[in-house]
Order: structure tokens, then sequence, then C-alpha cells
């Protein structure tokens, strides 16, 4: 999701569950399905063309999503752009979020504060969560100067912009009977905040392996060390409870982390294990159904990307997951080279990387 920059701020990725959660649903809000953008795809373009802030947006999502025309995530944020420029605010977030995950553009926290902080004074639903998500990444006087910049020209009164808790300590609310991982995991990837990822939690400590991989995955997306080591941990309990996805997880959470630290080499055989379990445990759906199974995943869950639907552990993304495990598998293989170029050998396996069960 994502096109060329053209602000004068730039902007960049989102940490914290964010990054994991706000899958673009906007389509389903503005009702137009594949076949209604397929058939409205020349006026959104005339309008949007022409200035309109709704057309412009709602070709930007056409674009995210694929519907109606070829998937084009730089075309998604120059459209996305042009209709928050006019201070559009579903516009404004959505942009926000889309820089703030490097679709289509280069990652920038900056120039994600700076949309999530207008898309709020706009009265952008859900905007206030993602500026306050990203805000523990950014030091006081940078939040400031940027909540000034966003706010330039609007007759709003300035929101607060101080970060909300660290996601790993965030309060504990009570289960509400319909409070299901499928039905937490929808609110979760259609912008829910803090109280939807504490009751992952809650779940997660229950025992629940899906749970225990969403929550891992949206404490990654955390700047925060101490929310990505918990993060860490959360997938090495799905991953060591067998699910595929979790262990898939595990291993591009390990090359991530070697390639943040690289004084700290990467394990390969400790990643290779990982990727040979994901591989050996995942059945993917019959070919011929597969399409279908995504469908309905993305219906239910707010997912429209498949690659995000495997790694959040739906079953019927499995092929994904095993494109996804070959193509982690030729980025290891480059990063093998790569040490040996350096005239470097890979550390010895760690151990107890593979024994850290979460208590």
């Amino acid at each position: 999701m994502g096109s060329p920059k053209g602000q004068n701020i730039a902007m960049k990725a989102m940490p914290h569950l964010f990054n994991l959660c706000f899958v673009s649903v906007f389509v389903l809000l503005f009702g137009i399905g594949a076949t209604g953008y397929a058939a409205d795809i020349a006026t959104l373009k005339a309008g949007a063309e022409s200035g309109q802030a709704q057309a412009q947006y709602q070709l930007g999502l056409a674009y995210e999503s694929g519907d109606g025309v070829g998937q084009d995530d730089f075309q998604a944020v120059r459209w996305l752009r042009a209709a928050a420029e006019q201070d559009y605010p579903p516009a404004a977030l959505d942009l926000g979020w889309m820089l703030a995950n490097g679709y289509g553009v280069s990652k920038d926290l900056d120039q994600a504060y700076f949309w999530f902080v207008r898309a709020t004074a706009l009265g952008a639903t859900g905007a206030a969560d993602q500026r306050d998500a990203l805000a523990r990444s950014l030091d006081a006087a940078r939040r400031a100067q940027l909540a000034q910049d966003a706010l330039a020209g609007l007759s709003v009164p300035v929101p607060a912009t101080e970060p909300a808790p660290s996601l790993a300590v965030a309060s504990d609310p009570v289960l509400q009977p319909g409070d299901t991982v499928q039905a937490l995991r929808q609110e979760l990837n259609a912008g829910g905040g803090l109280d939807v990822l504490a009751k992952l939690r809650l779940l997660a400590q229950d025992g629940d392996v899906q749970a225990r991989n969403l929550v891992g995955l949206a404490l990654r997306r955390s700047t925060d060390p101490n929310d990505r080591a918990q993060g860490m941990d959360w997938l090495i309990a799905a991953a060591q409870n067998g699910l595929p996805a979790a262990q898939y997880n595990v291993a591009s959470a390990l090359m991530e982390n070697a390639r943040q630290n690289p004084a700290t080499g990467l394990d390969v055989r400790a990643v290779d294990r990982w990727l040979d379990m994901a591989q050996n445990g995942s059945t993917p759906a019959a070919p011929d159904d597969y399409n279908a199974v995504a469908r309905e995943f993305a219906a239910r869950a707010g997912i429209q990307d498949a690659y995000r639907a495997a790694v959040q552990g739906s079953e019927g993304a499995y092929p994904e997951l095993r494109e996804l495990i070959r193509l982690k598998r030729q980025e290891l293989a480059a990063q093998q080279d790569f040490l040996r170029r350096l005239g470097n050998t890979p550390p010895p396996v760690s151990g107890p990387i593979e024994s850290t069960i979460i208590q």
C-alpha cells in the first residue's frame, strides 16, 4: 500500500501493534465491493483528477486493495495523499498508516506522526490511537514540533500527544462472552487499540496459541525494547505449541534482530530449524479452494493481505506461508553469503532461544 512521497515532511513507519493491525478496510466502509469498483472506477478517476477529495480517497483505496484496478501501492499513496492534503479526514489517517508501514514509500516515523496528529484533529475515527502508539517512539520535543506543523492552518484545539503506556503494560480489561480470538483479531486489524491487545494477552496467558502469536506480532512492532523482548517470548511460546505461522514468525524475528544488531550475528541454524518446523507443520489448502478461503478470512478478520493472514495463523493462508518461507530462505542464503564475503562465520547455535517458555 503506498505511492511516491509528495509532502514537505518525511514520514516513517509505524511501530507497535499498529503495523500489524491497520489493514485498510475502508473500502468496506464505503460499501463498494470489487464489482462496484470495477463499474465505478472510470467515474472515480474522473472525479479524482478533477480534485474531488472523496473520489481521490476512494480511488486510493481501490489501488490499495486492487478492486477494479491493478493493485498498486504507489498509486494508492498518490491519491490518498491528494485527498489528505485537502484535509479529508479518513485519507489523512490511511495515508499516515501506509507511510508508517512503508507501503510504497520509505518508512518514516516523523511523517506518520504528522499525519496521525492531523487526522486526529480532523476527527478521523481511530487516529488518536495510532498517534499515541507512534508517539512512544519519538522524543517530546520532536512530537511537539511535528504536532505544531501538523496543526498549522487548522482551526482546531491542539490534541494531547503524550504517548500511551508501553504495549507490554497496558491495563487488563475484563473479557466479554464475545471476545474470541477471531473477534479480537478482527477488531485489532480494523484499528483496535491497547484494550484489544490487552484482551488478547489475557487469552494468551490462558494458553490460546493463536492469541500468543497475535500478541507476539503486536509487541514486535513496538520500538520499545521491553515490548519487543516480550513479543519474542510470546512468539516462541506459540511456536513451541506447534503453530506454523508462529514458527515462521520466530525465524523472521531472529533475522530481523540480526539485521538491527549486526554485532550479534545471525544464528543461521536456529533460523533454519524454525523454518523447517513451519514448512513441515503447515498443511496447505487445496489450490482450487484457497482463493475462497482467503476471501472468507479477509471478510471475517478484516485482512485483505494474504501474507498478513498467513503470519497471523490463518490455515487457509498456509500456501502463502510456504511462499514466505521460500523467500526467507533466499534472504537467509543472501545473509550467509554476505557474512562469508566479510570473512565472518555464522555464530554457533544459541540454544536458549528455543527453550524459552513464557511463564
